[in-house]
Formats: structure tokens, C-alpha cells, sequence
């Protein structure tokens, strides 16, 4: 079967498309072992998205401006008393999640991230309840819901990147990058994400092993040198994940 048979399929056999995603030149082995441990409404998402990528990439198109949707559902209503509990949910996470930040010590900048964070953590809450409440034969409606979750989280990572960066080591990682990938083919974007995939990979693993010699340090020298590099890399890094948000929003 080709992908654009199975995209266009209903009922979606889920085992077949991990089977094709599994086949093609680009599979990522990490998002292949988590479509491997079986169909659950996130992984169905995730694998609907890749092999859609896959199918563009095959047909050799040029990229397409796209417009923003936004997404809107519409929940069924909730008793107040519910609802209350909601909030109340919401907000004695939302005190776990950023005790950790010390707002009034964050240049101007990171304010203004730390707000736009917030909100996101708000936005995705709200989500979340709304997907638990749809029924089962919602199938549609709780795949858009997932795929904005996806999304948000994504954004949600990008933020807390730069304040875990901040708290480190008191310097600002990148914010945007001047790279423009608007004249590549779609099989070109496609390669161009494979190889970033792959650096971000591999320097996201040295930078954990120099984290763990960081620990075992106790020569200031040695703890500084160690500290640069890490410093270093991770502004390299998060810079091709900003440019990988780049590729992915125009596949």
C-alpha cells in the first residue's frame, strides 16, 4: 500500500502505516520506537502527521504558504461546582510547575517568555479537559485537539529551554535565526530536517555526558571549562531547533 492510499483510508489500519512510516528514507528511530508500542489517539496523530510529510516530500512540491487555523471546540457545559474544581486543578499545578522560577531575577526578555509560558500552560490545561470530555466516537475532533497540544507543547519546550539556560549559566540562548529555507524543494526540507534531527541528536548526548563529569569535578578550572562547553553547545543546539521549527512548519 502507498502512504497516499492509507492517508486516504477509512478506518486507518494503524499497524500499516507504522509499517510504511518504518520503510521510509527519513524514519526517525526514536518516534518509530514510540509509534511501535501501539495505537493510542497521541501516536495515531503523530503518524498521520509524519506520513503526511512523507507524502509531500514524495511528490517533489515546493512549499505552500500556509495560514494559521485555529482550532475552536466547543465543549459540552459543566456544572459550575466542576468547573471550579477545574480551575482550582489548574492553578495549584500551574504554582508546582513555575515555583521553580524566580521572576523578579529574569532580564526583560525571559519576562516577557515567562508570561507567553504561562499562558501556554494555561491554553494546553484547558485542552486537555476538553479532550477528555469528548466521547470516543469523536475521533476527528480529539485528533485536532491533540495535534494543537502537540503544538503548544512544542512552543512550551522552546521556553523553558532558555530560563533552564538563564538559571545555568546566566547568559540568553538564541531566539531566532537568520537561516531561510523558503527556496528548498519539499525532498530538500525533508534532508535538511533529517541532518538537523541528527546533530541535535548526537550534541544533546555529549552534552549529558558532560553533565554527568561536570558532577563528578571538584577543580574549579575543570568545572569552568566543563561549563563553557556545555554553555556552547546548547546555544548551537537550540539554534537548529529553532530552525528545525522552521522546516517542520513549512512541511
Amino acid at each position: 500500500m502507498e502512504i497516499s492510499e492509507w492517508l486516504q483510508s477509512k478506518p486507518k489500519d494503524y499497524n500499516t502505516g507504522v509499517d510504511l512510516y518504518a520503510a521510509s528514507s527519513v524514519m526517525q528511530s526514536r518516534t518509530l520506537a514510540n509509534l511501535k508500542r501501539g495505537q493510542n489517539p497521541r501516536n495515531m496523530a503523530v503518524l498521520i502527521k509524519e506520513l503526511r510529510q512523507l507524502s509531500k516530500s514524495r511528490a517533489y512540491q515546493k512549499p505552500k504558504p500556509t495560514s494559521v487555523v485555529k482550532i475552536e471546540v466547543v465543549a459540552d457545559p459543566k456544572p459550575v461546582q466542576v468547573e471550579m474544581e477545574r480551575k482550582n486543578q489548574i492553578e495549584q499545578s500551574a504554582n508546582a510547575y513555575f515555583q521553580k522560577i524566580k521572576y523578579n531575577e529574569l532580564p526583560a526578555v525571559l519576562k516577557v517568555r515567562y508570561r507567553q509560558l504561562k499562558d501556554l500552560f494555561y491554553d494546553m490545561s484547558d485542552l486537555k479537559f476538553v479532550l477528555n470530555d469528548l466521547p470516543a466516537k469523536e475521533a476527528n475532533k480529539s485528533l485536532k485537539i491533540i495535534l494543537k497540544i502537540e503544538a503548544l507543547d512544542e512552543q512550551r519546550e522552546m521556553i523553558w529551554r532558555e530560563l533552564d539556560h538563564w538559571q545555568d549559566h546566566k547568559t540568553l540562548l538564541p531566539t531566532k535565526t537568520e537561516n531561510d529555507f523558503t527556496g528548498l524543494s519539499q525532498q530538500a526540507l525533508f534532508l535538511k530536517k533529517a541532518n538537523l534531527v541528527n546533530y541535535i541528536n548526537k550534541k544533546s548526548s555529549r552534552i549529558k555526558k558532560w553533565e554527568n563529569e561536570l558532577q563528578e569535578k571538584s577543580n574549579k578550572d575543570e568545572r569552568l571549562k566543563i561549563g563553557q562547553q556545555i554553555n556552547r553547545t546548547q546555544k548551537a543546539v537550540h539554534k537548529h531547533k529553532l530552525d528545525l521549527q522552521k522546516i517542520e512548519g513549512m512541511l
